[in-house]
């Protein structure tokens, strides 16, 4: 579904709230995953917002409009975390989905998000932000690398090592599923 545009080709008003409302939580989920903290996921997001409402001329029309909004969040909260530089990251307290599992699903899903939360506290933040960015967002390792502002060769590291540490710190799952 393209996005509604307005007479200079850029997004519309009404694109951007039907965003919101179809996937505003989404984005705060990712956000919040990222900054460990309600209050930096909120800020990334409205910041997100701003920016796109203030850019939608830039908006190319190449991807979907809630797919390029997502990404400035996740922008977003990338540069609030740089700005503060936590030691470590609080546990996740919600997290927002758009399907509703059954009981035993959701329960093995808790269980799923205690341990790799739990695990994601024994990464650098490097290691941490890597990890996150390649397997819970999908970015390539490029665009890891550039917007991390580092080689591919660090990102490729930091990968190798968050993935060794969380195989260790999570294999009772395996045994336990």
């Amino acid at each position: 579904m393209r996005a509604q545009t307005d007479d200079s080709g850029a997004p519309s008003e009404s694109a951007f709230h039907q965003a919101i409302a179809r996937r505003g939580d989404y984005w705060y989920s990712a956000c919040l995953r990222i900054t460990r903290n309600p209050e930096l996921a909120g800020d990334a997001v409205q910041d997100a917002l701003l920016n796109a409402w203030r850019k939608r001329s830039q908006f190319a029309g190449e991807a979907q409009l809630d797919t390029w909004i997502h990404r400035i969040a996740v922008n977003s909260a990338l540069s609030l975390v740089r700005a503060r530089h936590p030691e470590r990251w609080q546990a996740m307290e919600t997290d927002s989905c758009d399907d509703q599992p059954t009981p035993d699903v959701a329960h093995h899903y808790d269980e799923l998000d205690t341990s790799l939360q739990s695990a994601l506290r024994g990464l650098s933040e490097m290691e941490r932000v890597c990890f996150i960015l390649k397997h819970l967002e999908q970015w390539t390792l490029q665009e890891i690398a550039t917007e991390l502002t580092t080689s591919l060769g660090t990102v490729k590291q930091a990968l190798f090592r968050a993935v060794k540490k969380l195989r260790v710190t999570m294999s009772g799952l395996r045994s336990a599923s």
